[in-house]
């Protein structure tokens, strides 16, 4: 019943020390990106902006940006997906500034960084 998989940790790379770098992220990310077309469903990239101009190439679909509106990315990822971009913002300036910008444009939300149940204590949803 699901239409995409977004496979979380595509920056591992970054914290991997020696271990991994990007063209590791990218092959992993290409054998996903080709299992889940062959299984009709769409693959969404996670972050890592650096990455998202190697779209194509990697097989992705869409991207999960979070926080890009804070750190005035949503136009990097805009520039590789066009707008299939999900924006995840968990402060009020940073949903300021992406809807200032992409609230035209792009899904974007802002959630607690939790991402708390609707009616506890600490649930944030706004969006533009």
């Amino acid at each position: 019943g699901f239409q995409a998989v977004e496979p979380d940790n595509y920056d591992s790379y970054t914290r991997a020390g020696d271990l991994l770098d990007a063209a590791d992220a990218q092959g992993l990310i290409r054998l996903l990106a080709e299992r889940a077309h062959s299984d009709g469903l769409a693959i969404g990239q996670k972050n890592t902006v650096e990455l998202a101009p190697n779209r194509e190439a990697n097989g992705l679909d869409f991207a999960v940006a979070e926080e890009c509106g804070e750190w005035d990315e949503c136009g990097d990822y805009t520039a590789a997906f066009g707008d299939r971009v999900i924006v995840i913002e968990y402060t009020a300036k940073g949903l300021s500034k992406a809807c200032a910008g992409f609230g035209d444009e792009l899904s974007i939300v802002r959630r607690d960084l939790d991402v708390s149940p609707k009616g506890s204590s600490g649930y944030v949803r706004e969006t533009c």
